[in-house]
């Protein structure tokens, strides 16, 4: 389950809309997370939220939770995640290109004005262009700003919903990590799984 909720974190930072289109190369947003799980025909939800720092020019991403503790920092050019919580830092593989502009093969499924007349035009994108064999949409603004983004994983299903979204890097020491390096960890659930979200199943 942390797996998947380890690559939902990645697609919050894919930050592009309308063909030919691309983001800020610099921005911070407040994420809402949603995740719901049907485990032997229960239904679990668990909410958080983390405050996202986008950084093209770095090739890193931080999301900060506060209520949990803890700060995730995506080297794109170190292709390494980094989870870092008070004196406690590890490190797992992270082989995925950073995305700044929408891809070529992504699929424009609708447009919609959110609010009525005079609304925020919104553009939704099928996931599988940025994830493949992820199912899901993405919504940006006509501007390129993030919206919100559902995922859809077997028995899982999470939501994303981007607040206060400003350009820039308000503090960079966020993608800082500890020196020496983290050690690595190859299993993200147990990385992940004391920190985020309880266990879905037993």
């Amino acid at each position: 389950m942390l797996k998947f909720v380890a690559f939902a974190l990645f697609l919050t930072v894919v930050s592009v809309s309308g063909e030919g289109c691309c983001a800020p190369k610099q921005w911070e947003s407040l994420v809402g997370i949603q995740n719901t799980t049907a485990v032997d025909g229960m239904i679990k939800v668990t909410q958080t939220y983390a405050m996202e720092s986008y950084d093209f020019d770095r090739k890193k991403i931080a999301m900060v939770f506060p209520t949990e503790g803890f700060r995730m920092v995506q080297d794109y050019d170190k292709k390494k995640l980094y989870i870092i919580a008070g004196t406690y830092c590890s490190a797992i593989p992270w082989p995925y290109p950073m995305i700044n502009c929408i891809p070529e093969n992504a699929t424009l499924l609708f447009s919609y004005e959110m609010g009525g007349s005079g609304g925020l035009m919104v553009n939704q994108y099928n996931l599988d262009a940025f994830l493949h064999d992820f199912k899901g949409s993405m919504q940006f603004t006509d501007k390129c700003i993030p919206v919100s983004q559902q995922q859809y994983f077997d028995s899982y299903v999470t939501m994303f919903g981007f607040t206060n979204v400003t350009t820039g890097i308000k503090d960079p020491s966020v993608f800082d990590v500890p020196s020496p390096p983290c050690p690595m960890d190859t299993d993200i659930d147990n990385v992940l799984k004391p920190l985020l979200f309880e266990p879905a199943q037993p």
